[in-house]
Order: C-alpha cells, then structure tokens, then sequence
C-alpha cells in the first residue's frame, strides 16, 4: 500500500520526511515552540501585520483547536470502526475564530501542549502498526498517520507564518 504523506509547498512540509518517533516527537515540540514564538511577539503579540492576516494569538488559538480535533478525531480513528463524520463548515471555523483575538496566551499554549501530547501519547500508546486505521469527515478519509502530520504541518505553517508576520511589522 503506498501512503500518501501531508504535503505543503507553500512551506515546505513533507510527512515523509518523518519517522513515526520523530513524528511523535515533533508533535509534542510544538508546545515550547509556541511558547517561545509568542514570548517573541511581545508587545505585537495581538496586531495583524496585514488586514487579513491573523495576529500571533489568532494563529496560537487556531493551531490549539486543530491539534485538539486532531487529538480526538485520532483517538476515534483508533476506537471505532472507520467513524464518518459531516464535513466541518466554513461557518463553523469562522465562529471559533471570533475569540482568538482575545485569547490568554499563556492558557492557548498550555492548551495546545496538553493536545498536542494527548495526540502524540493516543498514537505511541496504540501503536504505528494501527496507524492505517481511519475515518471519513465528509467525502475525505484521513488514516491515523496523516492526521499525525496535518496536525503537525498546520502548527507548524503557523509558527512560520507568525514569524513571517512579525518580521514584516518590524522592517517598517
């Protein structure tokens, strides 16, 4: 069976560049690497370099969100038989949205670690040789291994994106 790995051009990411430990391993980095990135926006930390662009904080809380869907949406992969789910609307990210802007970095970052290990630990714990197993969210089936690297690529994207964003609010 050949895998297809989470791949981003944007940014560089390629899920098979990572061994499952080092999967793993990186999913549970992204809890000092958030800390780090958002003690480095200081006092930027809630601007928006760009009108459409989110702040530090509004990519802080959205990665938060997406490691702790990831985290259940592994642990249903692993416990049910193929789980199907309706697709999650633009609606519904847009609401979550709403408060990122607000968000209390220190709890985002706290948040995000305790997702991040709940995921990294669900997958050790259960072990790579089930990593195949998966389910369904509207008309698209992710097995374990590539919800383990969306959710790593999406925080990782953001990290990069935080960064790009600060730098251009300091070159002005």
């Amino acid at each position: 069976m050949t895998r297809e790995h989470e791949r981003c051009e944007a940014c560089g990411f390629d899920g098979a560049l990572y061994t499952d430990a080092a999967l793993l391993e990186a999913l549970r980095s992204l809890h000092e690497r958030w800390r780090q990135q958002l003690g480095a926006a200081g006092s930027e930390l809630r601007i928006r370099p760009e009108p459409d662009t989110w702040s530090a904080i509004e990519y802080a809380a959205h990665s938060r969100d997406i490691t702790a869907l990831h985290a259940y949406a592994v642990k249903q992969a692993l416990t049910q038989d193929e789980p199907i789910f309706p697709p999650i609307g633009d609606d519904l990210a847009e609401a979550a949205a709403v408060a990122y802007a607000d968000s209390n970095p220190a709890e985002v970052v706290e948040a995000l670690g305790v997702a991040a290990e709940r995921l990294a630990r669900t997958a050790h714990d259960a072990g790579v040789d089930v990593w195949t197993r998966g389910l369904t969210v509207g008309e698209s089936r992710s097995d374990v291994r590539r919800l383990l690297e969306h959710a790593l690529h999406d925080s990782q994207h953001h990290l990069n994106d935080v960064e790009r964003g600060l730098a251009s609010m300091r070159a002005d």
